[in-house]
């Protein structure tokens, strides 16, 4: 014996559209049906009813009172299993995480580093949003942010993921066709790649400031290039042109392949660093506190790893 005593369900369909048309015509096309076909199931419904749903006029459709309370019915029923099936696929979705970071940080740092967070979260669904205007968490299009600063942000819980560090680099070549460098001063007479653009994601060093913190006060003899964007002076300080500054965070791993040299064994570490943030009235999920957790993992090994032993050639 059936527990519900309901007419076969494409019959209430066809009611369904019929009813919420006014129209047998517009029903039938909505279900890819001919007219006759609907208008067969109306008949086959009202004869298993016992009642009649629907006055035909010359040339329109009147529901009767009847059908009236029938289509509400129906239509209550089609709502609440429409609202279950998109509550339960949003529920099997995979987690959802945007993360925002300089176009340098996602560059260099993140992308290399992310499929080890995807073999530990599988499941987690993960947007990197790459801006050099930075984008904070306090707005709904970003959950994580990788900000450069001091760590305090109106709204945010900032932690620390590793301090400003920056040392001069240039080719295994270069430091051979150029012996004479051996001294924060020498560089005074090397070529010097300088980046140039606003540096709203990264800090005020540069090849001024770094020099007069090694307490060179002098002016560069050779002519300098200058290059607007960071993958750029690594290209040119691989490639021989020069010598580069070299931000740890990016250029320590270059180091360690050999693709790049640190001439000199000096390097200014700034009261600045790169933070991790979530803005402090979100809630975190498993898949933001899965990323937060992993992301300082990586950060510990990263200022863990330094300058290999035997890499600056010279030191003063």
């Amino acid at each position: 014996m059936r527990k519900y005593p309901l007419p076969p369900l494409d019959l209430l369909r066809s009611f369904e559209a019929v009813a919420r048309h006014r129209s047998f015509t517009l029903a039938a096309q909505e279900l890819c049906l001919t007219q006759s076909a609907v208008s067969r199931q109306i008949k086959a419904l009202e004869d298993g009813v016992g009642f009649t749903l629907f006055h035909r006029l010359h040339r329109a459709v009147d529901i009767t009172a009847e059908g009236q309370s029938l289509f509400e019915a129906v239509t209550r029923g089609l709502d609440d299993i429409s609202a279950c099936l998109a509550a339960l696929g949003a529920s099997t979705k995979a987690p959802q995480l945007t993360v925002s970071a300089s176009v340098a940080f996602a560059w260099f740092w993140l992308m290399p580093r992310l499929e080890r967070f995807g073999a530990l979260q599988p499941e987690v669904d993960l947007r990197v949003l790459a801006a050099d205007q930075p984008v904070l968490p306090s707005t709904q299009e970003v959950d994580v942010a990788i900000l450069f600063g001091r760590g305090k942000w109106e709204g945010l819980e900032a932690q620390l993921l590793f301090r400003e560090r920056v040392y001069p680099v240039c080719s295994p070549g270069y430091l051979r066709d150029h012996p004479e460098l051996q001294r924060s001063a020498d560089l005074l007479d090397q070529t010097l790649l300088h980046l140039e653009y606003p540096r709203a994601a990264a800090g005020d060093v540069d090849w001024r400031q770094w020099l007069l913190r090694q307490g060179v006060n002098g002016q560069p003899v050779r002519r300098a290039i200058r290059l607007n964007s960071y993958p750029m002076v690594l290209q040119a300080a691989e490639a021989g042109r020069g010598v580069a500054l070299g931000w740890s965070y990016i250029t320590d791993q270059l180091l360690a392949e050999g693709r790049l040299i640190c001439p000199i064994d000096k390097a200014l570490e700034t009261a600045d660093g790169y933070y991790v943030s979530v803005s402090a009235s979100a809630s975190r999920d498993a898949a933001m506190t899965a990323f937060l957790n992993w992301i300082v993992a990586e950060a510990r090994d990263t200022s863990g790893f330094r300058m290999l032993a035997g890499n600056a050639t010279h030191s003063e």
